[in-house]
Parts: structure tokens; C-alpha cells; sequence
């Protein structure tokens, strides 16, 4: 029986990739994994039948201000906190963290509305480079690198960029992208003024977007700890996710999706 990949899928649907990936993630569209990578038999592609859509992927702008709003005791001086947002867009990113706040599993709209947060390129470096990669200034570590989601993983790097300094990167380590079946070790989210510090949203998203189950169980616990109002941290502040001590189990090991 034919099957389908991601890509191949995302195209059946007329949708990006990160759409059906979220599609075989959720379930919503059965698949297996086969060599690391997301197997669709064809005749389950043909099944699925659009529903009410989680969420429009947002742009990149719009997508970074929800994840600053979303975290709702973000440290003061972020970007879309304090930027002149015309009433508009306020409305909106008041609805959209409200709806977040409201999910009984807000982790599907994530990934559905923060699809284009940053582009997304899968690179391979030499393994004896990633522990010095992981150190370079010009990261700024997420998903299983960032040291909130406790999957601290030895064998590959996750991070964002700014979009100005992917090309000097990418001299500078020899990074290359990852050939057709080769599962890669670098794993960069190209954007525009990355700042010092990830909204957590981000790295939920990033976590998310990952098939394994305690990715997928850290995602949950960072938006089970920044999708409240102050009032509802009754022993802490919504900014305690990224203090030492209120991070989650921190765990070295070979990472397997």
C-alpha cells in the first residue's frame, strides 16, 4: 500500500508541514514512525476530512507578541508588552491568550497557531562540535536544549537565531543541512530580533511539535505553568518556571524521539 510523508502529506492537503505534522502528532490523521520519521498510509490520508481549524498560523510578528502576552507575569520591557500596539491588535491578543487560558489542552492550538513563528531548518554538525555549539552566544537554546524541559539531551542542539547571524553560524561550525533519511543533530528556528530570553510559549511549541511522550508531557507543564494569572500562583510568581529551583526533574541523556 502507498504511503505518504510529512511533506508529501502537507501537499496531499494543501496545508504547510508544520499543519500536518501537528494532523499525525494529534492523531488526527494515523501514522507510524518508520527510521525516525512520520509514516501515512495513503488510504488515511484520504480519510481525513477538514474540521473547525485549531487556529490560523499566525504571522511571525503576531506569533512572538502571543507567546510575550501569554506568559502572564513576563518580565517587564518585552517586546509586545510594551510596544504601541494600536487597540486593535490588543483585542486580539487578549482573545487569543484568553482562548488558550480556556482549552482543556491548549498544546494542538500551540503548535496550530505558532506554525510560523521562526523558520525551521534541520542541520547536521560534527558531534564533537555540539557541546561548544550549545555555548556559542549567538543561541539561544530551546526545546529539548532549554533547561526547563528537563530532557537536556547530549546528543543533539536545539536553538534560535537571529536571522542576520544563520549564515556566519553556519560558516563558522561547518553545519550542513541533513541529507534525505538522516536524522539531524542541530536543529535552528531562524528568526527576526531573537531576544535574550525565549517566551516559554516558544519553547512549549518547540517541545510540542515533537512526537515523543515526554516532550510532549514537558510542553504540557510549561503552559500548565504560564497560562494563569498571577492570582492563581498563590505559591509563586508565573515567572518562577525559569528559577533553578521550580524547573521541572532536569535529566541528562541520549535523546530518542
Amino acid at each position: 500500500m502507498a504511503v505518504l510523508s510529512v511533506p508529501e502529506l502537507a501537499k496531499r492537503l494543501s496545508v504547510n508541514e508544520s499543519r500536518a505534522r501537528l494532523l499525525v502528532q494529534s492523531g488526527r490523521i494515523p501514522a507510524r514512525r518508520v527510521g525516525g520519521r512520520w509514516v501515512i498510509e495513503e488510504a488515511d490520508a484520504a480519510q481525513y476530512r477538514r474540521g473547525v481549524p485549531a487556529g490560523r498560523p499566525l504571522s511571525e510578528r503576531s506569533a512572538w507578541q502571543l507567546a510575550w502576552n501569554a506568559w502572564s507575569d513576563a518580565p517587564r520591557g518585552t517586546p509586545a508588552i510594551d510596544s504601541d500596539l494600536s487597540p486593535v491588535e490588543r483585542h486580539r491578543l487578549k482573545q487569543r491568550v484568553e482562548r488558550l487560558q480556556e482549552a482543556s489542552d491548549p498544546l494542538p492550538l500551540v503548535c496550530s497557531l505558532l506554525a510560523k513563528r521562526a523558520e525551521k531548518v534541520e542541520l547536521s554538525s560534527s558531534p564533537a562540535d555540539l557541546k561548544d555549539l550549545r555555548e556559542d552566544q549567538r543561541l539561544r537554546l530551546s526545546g529539548v536544549s532549554h533547561r526547563s524541559s528537563g530532557l537536556l539531551s547530549n546528543l543533539e542542539v536545539e536553538a534560535y537565531v537571529n536571522r542576520r547571524d544563520y549564515d556566519a553560524l553556519i560558516r563558522d561550525w561547518f553545519l550542513v543541512k541533513s541529507s534525505p533519511g538522516q536524522r539531524p543533530n542541530v536543529i535552528l528556528h531562524i528568526a527576526n530580533d531573537v531576544p535574550e530570553q525565549l517566551p516559554p510559549l516558544l519553547i512549549a511549541a518547540d517541545l510540542a511539535e515533537r512526537p515523543g511522550a515526554r516532550e510532549q508531557q514537558a510542553a504540557r507543564e510549561i503552559l500548565r505553568r504560564i497560562l494563569k494569572s498571577p492570582r492563581d500562583h498563590p505559591d509563586g510568581d508565573a515567572a518562577d518556571w525559569l528559577v533553578p529551583g521550580a524547573e521541572l526533574p532536569s535529566q541528562t541523556f541520549p535523546h530518542e524521539d
